[in-house]
């Protein structure tokens, strides 16, 4: 397991690596590693503004090349879009680096918590506070599916399944459900739900009803009565909702199931 000081001094060095490039505008720190790190446990996210004239695909070969050279346990990359790419490096020591690049122009702003770590001429800082801005003045500042319908629909579904008895599915359902209503308080609670990770942080009347929707055993009883635990946690969560609101016929489906 690495050290805070390990962790440091890795963030520096690739910030380093980084702006040897010349194609590079500039680094953005992700995460919570801005506001100190969560623990000690917590990665390395970073984002890498590419300059107009730049391939991003050219730093991400260079900066995959980089992290060769640590002996990693494994590079994955991933791409998302003509010019978004995803580097996730694993080390040996259980680092991992969460780096995306993509060019200046496109760089979104998803979170409050990022900070320009390199900026070559103040463009990337200009960029960043100009997408802030708008992500603050957003009513809806994550691409969310439609919660409601997508809880009632996987409710539905789960209890087909079990007239099926077909208990793997019901469970894959029942689960389906639970992320669901962690998704709504989050945003209920005006979190992140980018990548959002610290649940532990929700209401501790929520975290409480949530742990109890677990079932006992893997059993149609049991099942079902999880069911019926998320579906009252859910319409509580989503009373006084900012986003998300129960149609008449989905408190009817709620309350019939």
């Amino acid at each position: 397991m690495y050290s805070t000081v390990e962790r440091d001094t890795h963030f520096q060095h690739v910030l380093n690596h980084l702006q040897t490039n010349t194609g590079v505008q500039g680094v953005v720190q992700l995460g919570s590693g801005v506001a100190g790190y969560q623990d000690r446990y917590s990665d390395i996210d970073l984002m890498v503004a590419a300059r107009t004239d730049v391939d991003p695909q050219s730093i991400k070969r260079r900066l995959a090349d980089y992290f060769l050279q640590l002996s990693p346990v494994f590079i994955k990359e991933k791409q998302f879009g003509p010019d978004i790419y995803l580097l996730i490096v694993l080390l040996e020591n259980r680092l991992e680096f969460n780096v995306s690049i993509a060019p200046l122009e496109i760089l979104p702003v998803r979170s409050t918590l990022w900070n320009v770590v390199v900026d070559r001429d103040g463009q990337l800082l200009q960029h960043m506070k100009t997408e802030h801005e708008r992500f603050i003045a957003s009513s809806i500042r994550y691409e969310t599916s439609d919660v409601p319908f997508e809880f009632i629909y996987a409710s539905l579904a789960l209890e087909k399944e079990l007239k099926r008895n077909n208990p793997i599915y019901a469970l894959k359902m029942l689960e389906t459900l639970r992320e669901l209503t962690l998704t709504a308080q989050a945003l209920k609670e005006g979190r992140k739900v980018h990548q959002f990770k610290a649940y532990h942080t929700l209401n501790h009347s929520f975290i409480e009803d949530y742990l109890q929707t677990y079932p006992a055993s893997v059993d149609p009883v049991s099942i079902r009565r999880a069911k019926q635990s998320l579906h009252a946690l859910f319409a509580t969560c989503l009373e006084d909702h900012p986003q998300f609101k129960l149609e008449p016929y989905m408190q009817r489906l709620l309350h019939e199931a």
